[in-house]
């Protein structure tokens, strides 16, 4: 084939791609997406992950892909749920020591023998030509290797650092595959490299659910939200407001009760009886778990989110939803926060780097909220998320139905010889 020859193949294959086109006449997409099998995906969520599995889904079928969803059985989703084995299925299926004769613990063989029937069904269904895609959000090892039967047609999203089931694919997977991978940032890719390659889609949320704050704030207020743990770091957002001076309202459920008792509940303490004594306000305001309506009054309230993360988190939603509500950052260069937070948004400090973190009390007045909800709209939206993975979902139709073309036309020659 000469080169002209070539372009004008792959022009129209471009063609396709972007015209969304498939051999049947299709102009959608068959998609299965494996959920996480503990909890459902559905409000109040678990985590970020329900959150984030329910946003894709939900998006993908508004824009007339038709979705499977696998998924815990007490799921709401807008695409058709395919429930996990029940808890109860399970114990009518094995015996009382049916993981002992395994070598498992219960919950690891519940897991296992879950994910062995969701992708089976996704096989069978395959085999009469019903999936396009399959997309694996699991954290397991099942649905990873044996994703291997769909080839490049097979995605795997990293959302979590490697834990043990995550590993255990990963050796095997790295041995050589076609399947393909995401993480949702590029330091989550950089956490995977040394397994397999991966693809960065960044995650993404419900923007147009927050309302923005866009105008100056008078009181200066600070906000922390997130669970209460040592990795979270709400010791230290007390530490530097109270250094100086500025006043912070901290909500989130007490997810280490140890850790609140021995290192936030006594400046806690501190900070009410320093203002008993001297007749002046308080600095800290604890607001307990709030809803997600109420995190966005706060936002709109605050000067600024303070992030204080000591640990690598693989994204960071609690930025991505102060961006929305138009409200600056102060943070840790943890994880990825320094890909989400830009120098229009926010000020990125090294970690435990006092001084620095509180200059930026001052220097963060100059942010422009508008450029928070803009960056907000751009990057950290779901339109933004699902769509870097169509872009991938549709390259790896196009490369089969390349592959498929050029087999047929060997064939042809082949048969005209």
């Amino acid at each position: 084939m000469s080169d002209i020859t070539s372009a004008i193949s792959a022009y129209e294959h471009f063609t396709a791609l972007n015209d969304q086109q498939y051999s049947d006449g299709r102009s959608t997409l068959r998609i299965a997406i494996i959920a996480h099998c503990l909890y459902p995906i559905a409000q109040p969520y678990a985590g970020g992950l329900e959150m984030i599995t329910q946003l894709i889904c939900d998006e993908l079928t508004a824009q007339g892909h038709e979705v499977l969803l696998y998924a815990h059985a007490q799921s709401q989703t807008q695409a058709t749920l395919i429930p996990f084995l029940t808890r109860e299925e399970f114990e009518a299926l094995v015996y009382d020591n049916e993981h002992d004769s395994v070598g498992m613990s219960r919950e690891e063989l519940y897991q296992y023998l879950a994910y062995q029937r969701a992708m089976h069904d996704i096989i069978v269904r395959d085999e009469r030509g019903e999936i396009d895609i399959v997309h694996n959000h699991s954290l397991h090892h099942i649905p990873m290797t044996l994703g291997q039967a769909f080839g490049a047609r097979s995605f795997t999203t990293f959302h979590t650092p490697i834990f043990p089931q995550l590993r255990l694919a990963l050796l095997t997977l790295r041995q050589g595959t076609s399947t393909q991978f995401t993480a949702i940032s590029s330091h989550q890719q950089q956490l995977f490299a040394e397994f397999v390659p991966s693809h960065v889609v960044y995650n993404g949320i419900d923007v147009q659910s927050f309302t923005a704050n866009l105008q100056p704030i008078n009181d200066e207020v600070y906000f922390w939200f997130g669970r209460i743990c040592p990795e979270k770091g709400t010791h230290l957002s007390m530490q530097y407001c109270q250094a100086a001076g500025k006043r912070l309202v901290i909500a989130g459920p007490k997810s280490n009760l140890e850790y609140f008792e021995q290192q936030v509940a006594p400046m806690f303490a501190a900070d009410d009886k320093h203002s008993k004594a001297n007749g002046t306000p308080k600095l800290f305001e604890y607001v307990g778990h709030l809803s997600k309506a109420e995190i966005n009054d706060y936002l709109c309230q605050a000067i600024a989110l303070l992030f204080t993360s000591t640990w690598d988190e693989p994204y960071g939603l609690t930025l991505a939803e102060s961006l929305a509500c138009g409200t600056p950052v102060i943070g840790f260069n943890a994880g990825a926060s320094a890909e989400i937070i830009t120098a229009e948004t926010g000020i990125i400090v090294d970690k435990m780097d006092e001084l620095a973190f509180i200059q930026a009390f001052t220097d963060i007045k100059a942010i422009s909220r508008q450029a928070c909800r803009h960056r907000a709209e751009q990057f950290c939206s779901v339109a933004a998320m699902v769509a870097g993975y169509l872009k991938l979902y549709r390259s790896v139709l196009v490369a089969d139905s390349t592959l498929d073309t050029n087999s047929t036309t060997v064939q042809k020659i082949s048969a005209e010889g």
